[in-house]
């Protein structure tokens, strides 16, 4: 690595931070008066996908060229960008993937990543991983966490929310603490990764609840671009397209709605 980053990487970083703090502000303060709070996931970053590729390349360059602690001041493009690592996640080895697409990567910097999830947490009022697999997985647990539902998950939350839709209520609904350990009891057939998954409650409460709100129907607990970027995940398959829709309309009527 070089002892210095090219100053186009160094501005397209500052204007990224810039940009992501005033819309993560903006959304922890939305977030903080929910009642109960509900947490803020760096995957919420709303960013169009061709500034998210600018994003990409500035923290693959950035990381080409210098350390991590460099970039303190310009913390929060990696955040997100380790997020989207999560996003795409398939149940292997996380950093080995992180490295793959990272040129120059050591992983004696993870706890910086690491560090950085923590600071976006006491920031923005950011999610925070639990369960047992978190206190084992320190540092992976966040990324993954902040990535919402990572691509391999959407499957299986979709059967989820299928088979357990005969049970759903307007309170249970409106209630993401309560919905996410039941739903959690029902995986207990599902895939060890997808158990784990579960394991946090809150978070699994709190996207089934935003999944349940319908395609086209705001949700407190994501913002609307991530939303529609799961459903839009979870319809690449057809099967668990029809169990989302099906779950959608049990929940609908649930609500009182015919």
């Amino acid at each position: 690595m070089s002892d210095v980053a090219s100053s186009g990487t160094v501005e397209l970083l500052q204007h990224f931070h810039q940009r992501l703090d005033v819309h993560f502000s903006a959304l922890g303060a939305e977030r903080a008066n929910l009642e109960p709070s509900s947490p803020v996931f760096a995957l919420e970053h709303d960013l169009p996908e061709e500034d998210l590729e600018l994003l990409k390349g500035a923290v693959r360059a950035a990381i080409s060229d210098f350390h991590l602690a460099g970039y303190q001041p310009t913390w929060l493009p990696f955040v997100v960008y380790a997020a989207e690592m999560g996003y795409g996640y398939v149940g292997d080895e996380y950093w080995t993937t992180f490295s793959s697409l990272t040129p120059r990567w050591t992983n004696q910097e993870r706890s910086t990543i690491r560090d950085w999830f923590v600071r976006f947490h006491n920031r923005y009022g950011g999610a925070r991983p639990t369960g047992a697999w978190a206190s084992h997985f320190t540092i992976i647990a966040w990324p993954i966490t902040h990535a919402v539902l990572p691509v391999y998950l959407q499957r299986y939350l979709a059967k989820l929310l299928f088979e357990f839709s005969g049970a759903l209520t307007s309170e249970l609904l409106d209630d993401p603490e309560t919905l996410g350990p039941r739903l959690a009891r029902r995986a207990s057939n599902y895939t060890d990764r997808f158990r784990i998954f579960c394991e946090n409650t809150t978070l699994v409460g709190q996207v089934a609840a935003a999944l349940l709100s319908g395609e086209h129907e705001p949700t407190p607990y994501l913002s609307g671009p991530t939303l529609a970027r799961i459903v839009d995940g979870l319809s690449q398959e057809q099967q668990a397209r029809r169990w989302l829709r099906s779950a959608q309309q049990s929940a609908h009527r649930a609500r009182g709605f015919r």
